[in-house]
C-alpha cells in the first residue's frame, strides 16, 4: 500500500490516542512553560526540542479509514492533547503557579490570559500542522512557530491550512526555515 507521504507509518487510530496518552501531560506542561518564560536557557531550547519531537512523531502516524489512509483532525488532536488539562485561562494559571512554586494569587489575570490565547495559537498551528495528511511537518519547522507565537504574543491571529499544506497560509511574514528552524537543522545536521 502507498501511503500519502514517505516516512508515514500506518497504525490504528486507537493506537494514536494510546500514544497521545504518553505524550499529552508533557506537551502541555512544556507549551505553557515556553509560553511562559520564553526560549531563554538551554534548558528551555531542550523543552521546545522534546515537545516538537513528540509532535513529529505524532504526525507520522495514520490509519486506514473507511475512504483509505487518514490522520485524525486537527480539532481531534488538539482536545486529545490539550483539553484535559488547559481549557481554561484558570487551568493555564494552575499550571504557571505550580510551574513556578507559587500561589495562583501570585499570577496575574492578564499574564494568565496572554499564556491561554498564545497556547490556543500555537496548538493551533501545531495540530493543523500535525494533521495534514498529504504533507510532513518537521522537528525544526514546529519549534520555529513556537518562536514564532513567541516573538508575535498575543498578536497571532488562528491560523488557517489548506488540506495539501502544513503550514499556516494567513501568516504573511512567517519564514520557518529562519531562525530556531535553522538553528535546529544545523544542529541536527552535524549530530545525527
Amino acid at each position: 500500500m502507498e501511503l500519502p507521504h514517505f516516512g508515514q507509518i500506518l497504525t490504528t487510530r486507537k493506537c494514536i490516542w494510546e500514544y497521545i496518552l504518553g505524550i499529552d501531560m508533557p506537551v502541555t506542561e512544556n507549551t505553557v512553560w515556553l509560553l511562559t518564560n520564553g526560549l531563554n536557557t538551554q534548558e528551555d531550547y531542550l523543552r521546545l526540542y522534546s515537545t516538537c519531537a513528540r509532535l513529529y512523531y505524532l504526525s507520522r502516524l495514520v490509519y486506514m479509514g473507511k475512504d483509505g489512509v487518514r490522520k485524525p483532525s486537527a480539532d481531534w488532536y488538539r482536545k486529545q492533547i490539550y483539553w484535559g488539562r488547559a481549557e481554561t485561562a484558570d487551568e493555564i494559571r494552575h499550571i504557571m503557579a505550580q510551574q513556578n512554586g507559587c500561589s495562583e494569587d501570585d499570577i496575574s489575570e492578564a499574564d494568565a490570559q496572554r499564556v491561554f490565547y498564545d497556547l490556543k495559537v500555537l496548538s493551533a498551528v501545531w495540530c493543523g500542522s500535525i494533521a495534514c495528511l498529504h504533507e510532513q511537518i518537521y522537528i525544526p519547522e514546529l519549534a520555529y512557530f513556537a518562536e514564532y507565537v513567541l516573538n508575535h504574543s498575543g498578536r497571532v491571529p488562528m491560523p488557517q491550512f489548506d488540506e495539501f499544506s502544513p503550514f499556516p497560509g494567513n501568516y504573511a511574514d512567517c519564514d520557518y526555515t529562519q531562525g530556531i528552524a535553522d538553528y535546529l537543522e544545523d544542529l541536527m545536521e552535524s549530530l545525527f
